[in-house]
């Protein structure tokens, strides 16, 4: 605002309050005959103060004005930053001199827009800052690249500091703007500088870590959380681009990034939810997938590349899992009771308990870990009637039926191949039965979402192969003589029966859901006779397959007839 304007305006204001004055003291002499025409007089002084000029919020022509003369000074100011690259160009200066006396012009226009900032000059101050950004960014590129006046290092630590200056200033005079110009411009000028540093990109890479958690720190403090999303991309992005090898820092480097990462990150996040307490936000638990992904993922990589082993990052995921669960059922399910939180942490636990497992054990000792943390989490969901460790049951309870190959040698046995060469083993039978448990126990819990559904449905469809597959496999041997006809009869047969098995066992209301999977493995067993029987099948074998098929079709519907019937209360 001008100044000339400014002053007018106050002048107006105490004109008021001067009138206001002097119709209060005359409302306090006065009889009551008086008072209510002085009354009046108070109202219709007391009214909205409106200036003479345009509307607030409008875009006139004193406003253009100021605007286009803010431009012109911008304008001489960067003028002047080019005549100091001109003299240092041209060798009157040493190239360092000009460096520093370009970076000490940049600081002037700092201080200048923070003072105009505190005198609420929002419009000048922001131009001023932007001055600082234009000159110094492009600056520090050019005594890096050009006259290798600063390391790869050195660079980010300049820029460093240079965004940090510019972000505080954005941040105490409220200058939204300013903070996006120089997030950007901090993101555009550390690339280039790692594009120039031949393959040093770790000083880089820490600068843009460093900046997207200040981004995200003003977003918590300033509500300005637009600006966190692209600097946590391009943080994540980089992160992953420096555990190529071709980074020239090797592992040590790599590994100080990604850690850099998860720490500031994670640690953020747990102090703005547990510490003061606040609701977790889309953004953290879509970052959160992200850090883990590429901070502990990258981890693992870089350590298993370099020969460091991963053993070590495992028990650190186990012991965070663990220490994840505890934050989760004894804090905030407890005390702090906000359930988006409680959801929150009990997945990160169970991400970092699976990775850890998977990185510490081999199999088979690895799907047995998770077979019994299926049944733990099954017996403990029963016990506490919690709907999220019965869905975490299903979860390690998939785990260890795809990792120990029981379902995907399930599903050769049943439905590929001429013959079938798998052969159960203990570990896969033992999983299978605690796959079995676990779910047996899940199913006390009651089922509200349909993440809550959907998860025993899925554990169903794995014991139901499991049981179908090892039965194949065990009688392939005595099917062996009659060639291929006599394994897909056999393969419809044991389909057959696990079908009529899930139609029996839906009949109880706490396995209710494993009826409905009789329908698709019929489907599935029809589609099946379609495709091999009637290829490979002989007159012998295939009356059999179509006996127990029809009979199938027969019995499941009449099945499930009476399970629903039984299930009706009575007098319904």
């Amino acid at each position: 605002m001008d100044t000339a304007l400014l002053a007018a305006r106050l002048a107006d204001l105490a004109d008021v309050v001067a009138r206001l004055e002097s119709r209060v003291a005359s409302l306090e002499q006065a009889g009551p005959q008086r008072r209510s025409a002085a009354q009046a007089a108070l109202n219709r002084s007391a009214a909205p103060y409106r200036p003479s000029a345009s509307k607030e919020g409008t875009f006139d022509a004193a406003q253009a004005t100021r605007i286009l003369s803010l431009g012109g000074r911008s304008f001489l100011v960067l003028a002047g930053a080019f005549i100091l690259r001109a003299v240092t160009d041209s060798g009157t200066i040493p190239a360092w001199a000009g460096v520093g006396l370009g970076f000490l012009y940049a600081g002037v226009w700092m201080f200048m827009a923070d003072r105009a900032g505190k005198a609420g000059q929002q419009l000048s101050a922001g131009f001023h800052a932007v001055l600082v950004v234009m000159i110094g960014f492009p600056l520090l590129y050019e005594a890096t690249s050009r006259f290798r006046l600063f390391s790869p290092a050195g660079a980010a630590a300049v820029l460093a500091a240079l965004t940090a200056a510019a972000l505080l200033l954005a941040t105490r005079r409220m200058l939204p703007s300013l903070a996006w110009v120089v997030s950007l411009g901090g993101i555009v000028t550390a690339l280039a500088l790692m594009q120039k540093a031949n393959g040093q990109l770790v000083p880089g890479a820490l600068y843009l870590v460093l900046l997207g958690v200040a981004a995200l720190w003003i977003g918590y403090v300033r509500d300005w959380t637009g600006l966190r999303w692209p600097t946590a991309l391009v943080a994540d992005l980089v992160v992953l681009l420096v555990a190529v090898p071709a980074a020239k820092e090797g592992a040590a480097g790599a590994l100080l990034v990604q850690t850099t990462l998860v720490a500031l990150f994670l640690g953020s996040f747990a102090t703005r939810t547990i510490y003061l307490g606040r609701k977790v936000v889309p953004f953290e638990m879509i970052q959160t997938a992200a850090v883990i992904g590429v901070g502990i993922g990258g981890t693992v990589w870089v350590a298993v590349r370099s020969g460091m082993g991963q053993a070590g990052f495992g028990v650190m995921a186990l012991l965070t899992g663990v220490a994840a669960y505890g934050l989760a059922f004894a804090f905030v399910e407890q005390r702090q009771k906000i359930r988006e939180n409680f959801y929150f942490y009990t997945s990160v636990a169970i991400v970092f308990v699976l990775a850890g497992t998977a990185l510490v054990l081999a199999e088979p000792a690895r799907s047995l870990a998770w077979g019994v943390l299926a049944v733990g989490m099954g017996f403990l969901s029963s016990r506490k009637s919690s709907r999220t460790l019965a869905v975490h049951a299903a979860a390690y309870g998939l785990a260890a039926a795809f990792g120990s190959g029981l379902v995907p040698h399930s599903v050769g046995a049943l439905f590929f191949g001429g013959s079938v060469d798998w052969r159960t083993s203990a570990g896969t039978l033992a999983v299978l039965v605690a796959l079995a448990v676990s779910a047996a126990l899940a199913d006390r819990v009651p089922r509200s979402s349909l993440l809550e559904r959907v998860s025993p449905t899925l554990v169903d469809v794995a014991i139901a192969l499991g049981i179908a597959g090892t039965l194949v496999a065990w009688l392939a041997p005595l099917a062996a003589g009659g060639g291929p006809a006599a394994l897909a009869t056999l393969r419809t047969v044991v389909l057959v029966v696990v079908a009529l098995a899930a139609a029996a066992l839906g009949r109880r209301e706490l396995h209710a859901e494993v009826a409905w999977l009789a329908y698709p493995l019929l489907a599935f067993t029809g589609l099946k006779m379609l495709l091999e029987d009637l290829k490979h099948g002989r007159p012998a074998t295939l009356v059999l397959a179509f006996a127990c098929y029809g009979l199938a079709l027969i019995l499941v519907p009449r099945i499930r007839a009476r399970g629903v019937a039984a299930a009706k209360p009575e007098g319904s």
